[in-house]
């Protein structure tokens, strides 16, 4: 019965059980609100001659949908003989309670002048206790669906605005764009026609440079901002789609690396790339595998201290569960520790270490999250180690993405 999710097969068994265990002539259930002032259902027993099918019985279920004030008694037994009739009748009604309060009663009624005895209270306590536990997990698993419901609900909502947001904003970005493209050309006489240069002196030349640097900079950004909320959502909802082709690592780790290092020697970070020999192609999603290396190069630029040491490394390693062959691609800057806390929301959306971030190149918060699912998109997973002597990203990835 506890098992159960089902209120009326649980009250139909329980009448049905009381009924023929004590020989009754009615047994209903009380069932109240959550407030337990009112009855909400109740739910009783019908004899053969109350039902026009021969040698049936049943248990029916009537609603009170204003509800009706559900007595405040405990255990009582009370015996009278009906009006009119030389028949006698002892009621007993017994709580169902839980470690909550009241959430319903029990009436049992006997045709005789028998009362209800000591072992049959008892028998009849546990019954009902039975029931209090079976109504409470129906209670509580009505509640986290609704709960489910509503958290979908919200969660669509948010898919919802997302993609809107984002939409709409990269139409405004592509336009500035243009408009950063098309003044850094006027600025140019070699590559526009004469009437169109913008005539400066050598001073509002230089600041007009100035500010196309910022507004480009920052254009990027929240172009970067908006590709990354898009690309979290379709990962969210699994319809990022893949293109599978074969990588050579030794080719294509150092086509990455190379952006960033003239950024590296400007803050004086010695960078490493180390590629384990004979390492056998990679067969993944060039683009997705792209976006991963670059959040982690660019958190390393970030969080690097002057003076320390970047390695990048690609290497084969067997993998203990099934033996299959993986390759671990790592990222390890020295000098930074993320604080023990801080490391089971490393991976949270929006999530960030600002004191950590000594360039102050701020962020959204939103890299490490995306790495970590486009990582398990590709049916990999992201391994993080740290300690005082610095932080290690590993990406282990299969040889052989699904796509």
């Amino acid at each position: 019965m506890r098992d159960s999710l089902d209120e009326f097969k649980i009250c139909e068994t329980i009448v049905l059980t009381c009924v023929d265990a004590l020989g009754l002539v009615n047994c209903e259930i009380l069932l109240c609100n959550t407030d337990r002032t009112l009855v909400t259902a109740q739910y009783s027993y019908l004899a053969p001659a109350q039902f026009p099918e021969p040698h049936s019985r049943r248990v029916v279920r009537v609603d009170f949908p204003v509800g009706r004030k559900i007595s405040e008694l405990d255990t009582a037994q009370t015996g009278f003989t009906l009006a009119g009739s030389s028949t006698h009748q002892v009621w007993l009604t017994m709580p169902i309670l839980d470690v909550s309060g009241k959430l319903g009663e029990m009436t049992l009624v006997r045709a005789t002048n028998q009362a209800f005895t000591t072992e049959e209270q008892n028998w009849i306590e546990q019954i009902a206790a039975e029931c209090a536990i079976a109504i409470r997990r129906i209670r509580l698993n009505q509640i986290v669906q609704t709960q489910t419901v509503e958290l979908k609900r919200l969660s669509q909502l948010q898919d919802n605005f997302l993609s809107t947001v984002s939409y709409e904003l990269r139409i405004p970005l592509a336009n500035m764009k243009m408009a950063i493209q098309m003044i850094s050309l006027a600025l140019k006489p070699n590559e526009i026609s004469e009437e169109e240069v913008l005539t400066l002196s050598p001073e509002m030349f230089s600041k007009v440079q100035r500010y196309l640097a910022v507004l480009q900079k920052d254009c990027d950004r929240e172009a970067k901002l908006i590709q990354d909320l898009l690309d979290l959502q379709q990962l969210d909802t699994d319809t990022l789609s893949l293109l599978i082709s074969v990588i050579d690592l030794n080719e294509w780790l150092p086509y990455v690396v190379n952006p960033f290092l003239k950024r590296f020697l400007e803050h004086d970070l010695s960078c490493e790339v180390s590629i384990e020999p004979e390492l056998p192609p990679l067969m993944c999603d060039q683009i997705s595998l792209s976006r991963i290396m670059v959040e982690l190069l660019s958190n390393a630029y970030r969080y690097t201290p002057v003076g320390q040491q970047i390695v990048i490394s690609a290497k084969q390693v067997k993998n203990e569960a099934d033996e299959e062959s993986r390759v671990h691609l790592q990222v390890f800057n020295s000098g930074v520790e993320i604080p023990r806390e801080e490391i089971p929301r490393i991976f949270d959306k929006f999530h960030r270490i600002p004191k950590l971030d000594i360039r102050k190149q701020g962020g959204t918060g939103l890299g490490l999250a995306l790495v970590q699912r486009l990582v398990a998109r590709l049916g990999g997973r992201v391994l993080l180690e740290s300690n005082p002597t610095g932080t290690l990203f590993t990406i282990e990835l299969p040889f052989q993405s699904q796509g």
